[in-house]
């Protein structure tokens, strides 16, 4: 049996079989553009927090952490630690700009010293953790202005240079970490074992 064709010049058949056969996806939403990661972390580096940028804050945490390295015993990550610090950090400039607890010197490294991954590694990461710090909505370490590393897991008050009185009590202890510059002396630090802790007032 021959089928006649329509006025279309196609059959009933033809029809059908155009009906039921795949049709064409209609096309998606086009992708939103992209980010420029390089710019967005320059915009919120140059952020002014009271005397110091979020970069500066950074830094600070690059000069004090650099040598902290993780370990598979450690309760917490070498970023997230990296992130206590830069909190307490924002924490005492914001509530006492110049008179701020001291702390290293927000000092950018050379190009030659960033030309070691150890030393780039730590470098981004401390930048990063400044940034995740300054626009996280929580502070894990509840409002803490003084952090330091220490050579045991002492939770005991810490009292900056020849304060007097009680102290600061600890807020957040992240170890045992690994220290790839042990010191000897009364401050000094092991190679291995040592704590990150942050502190805050009473």
């Amino acid at each position: 049996m021959q089928l006649k064709p329509t006025s279309q010049g196609k059959s009933w058949l033809d029809r059908i079989a155009d009906r039921i056969s795949p049709q064409p996806a209609e096309p998606g939403s086009p992708e939103p553009p992209r980010v420029d990661q390089t710019q967005w972390e320059k915009a919120v580096d140059s952020h002014k927090l009271n005397t110091l940028t979020v970069h500066d804050v950074g830094l600070i945490v690059f000069g004090e952490t650099q040598s902290v390295m993780n370990s598979d015993h450690a309760n917490d990550t070498l970023d997230g630690t990296r992130q206590k610090v830069a909190h307490a950090i924002i924490n005492g400039d914001l509530g006492h700009g110049l008179a701020r607890p001291r702390t290293a010197r927000p000092i950018e490294p050379s190009a030659k010293e960033l030309k070691d991954s150890n030393i780039r590694k730590a470098y981004d990461t401390s930048l990063a953790a400044a940034r995740e710090a300054y626009l996280s909505p929580t502070d894990p370490t509840q409002g803490a202005t003084h952090f330091n590393l220490r050579p045991n897991a002492n939770r005991s008050n810490f009292k900056p240079g020849d304060s007097r009185g009680p102290g600061f009590i600890i807020r957040t202890q992240s170890g045992p970490f690994n220290n790839s510059f042990p010191t000897s002396g009364k401050n000094g630090l092991p190679s291995r074992g040592i704590y990150v802790n942050t502190y805050g007032p009473d």
